[in-house]
């Protein structure tokens, strides 16, 4: 979508935006632990951060979103004060997403454990949580927790898309850490259990990209 007038003269007047490439400006990137794209960090004029935006919003929304921000509504501490009179399973998802992209894991651990005690186990909420905290290993390349982690995903939620993406994930990790049999092999028992899957396609170039470097050994 392109700016609309009101757009440009928002992030003219009322914010200074600055676009870093954090593949260049790695001192940045590290200081603001950034770790996923686009990531825009709202910060104060004396550096401090206010909250953070994680992926793409409509401009009117990210309008809001960043108005809101600057007046403390929807931010980190804003979710914390609010948990504390109204404990909310969703709010503390956000709380423990917010703490994941800020880099702070502990603290991402801790809330995405409080969503799974505040219901089931195995309930849609405690299946967001529990492959959200299973993908915060991935990207920290915490690889044997993070296929722990899924491998009881896709255990206990076998017939519901956790389950299935938990499969997909296993895969991709033992890509990532130079175990193609073992990818081939999480990515056969998926086609085996789900061949009528929305990423069934998806899964099938995987395996014929993992098929075709073995053949070139």
């Amino acid at each position: 979508m392109f700016p609309t007038d009101a757009a440009t003269e928002y992030f003219t007047d009322t914010v200074v935006l600055a676009r870093i490439n954090a593949e260049v400006d790695t001192a940045t990137a590290k200081k603001f632990a950034i770790s996923g794209y686009p990531t825009m960090v709202l910060i104060r004029p004396d550096g401090s951060e206010i909250d953070r935006i994680i992926g793409y919003l409509e401009i009117d929304d990210l309008i809001q979103t960043v108005d809101n921000y600057q007046k403390g509504i929807g931010t980190l501490d804003d979710l914390l004060h609010r948990m504390e009179t109204s404990p909310d399973r969703d709010m503390a998802l956000e709380i423990a997403d917010k703490y994941k992209y800020s880099g702070r894991p502990e603290k991402a651990t801790q809330w995405f454990n409080r969503v799974i005690t505040m219901g089931k186990a195995t309930d849609s909420l405690s299946g967001e949580a529990r492959s959200e905290e299973a993908n915060m290993h991935y990207r920290a390349k915490e690889y044997d927790d993070a296929l722990s982690e899924y491998a009881n995903i896709a255990q206990d939620f076998s017939s519901s898309s956790f389950g299935r993406d938990a499969l997909i994930w296993q895969g991709l990790i033992y890509m990532s850490m130079d175990k193609n049999q073992d990818a081939i092999a999480r990515f056969e028992s998926y086609l085996k259990k789900y061949p009528d899957s929305e990423d069934a396609d998806y899964v099938k170039d995987k395996l014929k990209t993992l098929q075709a470097d073995g053949n070139k050994n």
